[in-house]
């Protein structure tokens, strides 16, 4: 599937302009299927008036995922019908956005005014047609749908140490719900059972929990000590240490015994991230762990990295970071164009911190010569073509990064910051740890039920 085209019309008309655009794709040569989203009117309408167009076009992308359209170029699909004209041109619009839909519909002067997300007439189409399929963006409704049905593929087991925290309780009732993955909470039976029941959620008499117990520990004594010899830990010390879940859900993923961990709501990042350092360890080739944020626009996704963990990288920890921020991009699905960001586009700046990302960007290309990589980019100009084009002309990613490393945690911190807070929809997933042998992942103790759902999601396709 290349494109995606949506008809907008009155119910009376809408055959007969989807015949419009089959028959003009059929002229044209290419195949084409038709869709009908999910939702009918009247309950397409009733979201819409609750302001949860979000939830709604995260549906209909799931629904619209899950359809088989590998033999067609085009899917024509049908827009609103059954609501009134208001809630129909935000339902259609909502609907272009969430599936990078261009748009079919009734209008005067075509000749006139064709915007590049609108047709108005037949000669549009043939243009379409014959013209090459742009690539597709990823919409926030796409990326989100597309997660969580990775995840329920990948039916992976994710333990969660803090199996007793209300939101984690009910997170995961609704990943068993949606069968995104096998939740396994650590923490005593009857307590979690108890804050289920305040939490007004009712948890599978057959869910999985793991008690704590000195005698499960115990079980992981050797291993730990193994694992922490050369910082001469005894058997003591590891008893002690396995007292803390965080750790005890480590072991137990170390030992192939769940697939990944999900921790964080009431522990901070370095106690997440600390067992994971001592005891699953880098992957081979892998110098240091990094993290990433999925900046989930509505009509588009960037990763951007390292926003949570490392400081100040220096020349070969950016490099590094780039080319695990590659990795990712690829592992879920996302086009990868990476852009080494700094003050300085190639060499209008200088000083140290220009320098500085001006090697990283030569030790990735050095180390990949096929990866699509360039640097030091302002963030204008790796987004904007016009600015791209001006200022690195010839560049393979100027104008259209997707991937944007960040040269220090306190640049990428601030710049997903804002752009969570001042754009406008935008939902950042993570940070998604990379770098480990196998999967741990961090929250924000200020974690929503619904983005610890994400967050096993993560892990879960991570572990796949």
């Amino acid at each position: 599937m290349n494109r995606v085209i949506l008809v907008a019309a009155a119910a009376a008309e809408m055959a007969a302009k989807v015949k419009e655009v089959v028959d003009a794709a059929a002229a044209a040569g290419v195949k084409t299927a038709v869709y009908k989203p999910c939702a009918n009117g009247a309950e397409a309408a009733a979201e819409l008036k609750e302001h949860r167009s979000a939830v709604l076009m995260e549906k209909i992308a799931a629904d619209f995922l899950q359809k088989d359209f590998a033999s067609v170029d085009t899917v024509v699909v049908e827009g609103a019908q059954g609501m009134n004209d208001v809630l129909a041109h935000k339902f259609n619009d909502d609907l272009a956005t969430a599936l990078d839909a261009k748009v079919y519909c009734n209008g005067e002067d075509a000749d006139l005014f064709c915007p590049n997300r609108i047709m108005h007439c037949p000669k549009c189409l043939a243009k379409e047609f014959a013209a090459p399929a742009a690539e597709r963006k990823t919409s926030q409704a796409m990326f989100r749908a597309g997660l969580l049905l990775k995840a329920s593929k990948a039916k992976k087991r994710i333990v969660l140490p803090e199996g007793s925290e209300p939101r984690t309780v009910q997170a995961a009732k609704l990943v068993i719900d949606r069968k995104i993955a096998v939740p396994v909470l650590v923490g005593k039976k009857d307590e979690i059972f108890k804050v289920a029941k305040e939490q007004g959620v009712t948890l599978p008499a057959d869910i999985e929990i793991i008690e704590p117990t000195a005698e499960l520990a115990e079980k992981y004594v050797p291993t730990l000590v193994e694992l922490r010899k050369s910082k001469g830990m005894t058997e003591e010390q590891a008893r002690a240490a396995l007292a803390d879940n965080v750790m005890l859900a480590t072991m137990m993923l170390k030992m192939g015994e769940v697939d990944g961990l999900v921790s964080g709501a009431i522990h901070s990042t370095a106690d997440t991230l600390r067992p994971a350092l001592q005891v699953i360890k880098c992957a081979p080739g892998v110098k240091s762990v990094s993290s990433v944020f999925f900046m989930c626009m509505p009509g588009k996704t960037y990763i951007y990295g390292d926003c949570a963990i490392n400081l100040n990288p220096t020349a070969e920890e950016l490099a590094g970071i780039a080319m695990q921020c590659d990795d990712t991009a690829k592992a879920f699905g996302l086009p990868s164009r990476v852009a080494m960001l700094s003050y300085s586009t190639m060499n209008s700046g200088k000083g140290p911190d220009a320098d500085l990302v001006r090697e990283a960007t030569k030790l990735v290309k050095e180390a990949r010569p096929e990866m699509l990589v360039d640097g030091p980019l302002q963030y204008d100009a790796a987004t904007v073509e016009s600015v791209g084009s001006l200022k690195a002309p010839g560049s393979s990613v100027a104008g259209k990064a997707t991937v944007f490393v960040f040269p220090s945690l306190s640049a990428g911190n601030i710049g997903y910051k804002a752009v969570q807070r001042s754009a406008h929809g935008t939902i950042a997933i993570g940070p998604m740890l990379q770098g480990l042998a196998k999967p741990v992942n961090d929250l924000s103790r200020g974690a929503l039920v619904e983005d610890i759902v994400y967050t096993i999601a993560l892990t879960a396709v991570q572990a796949g």
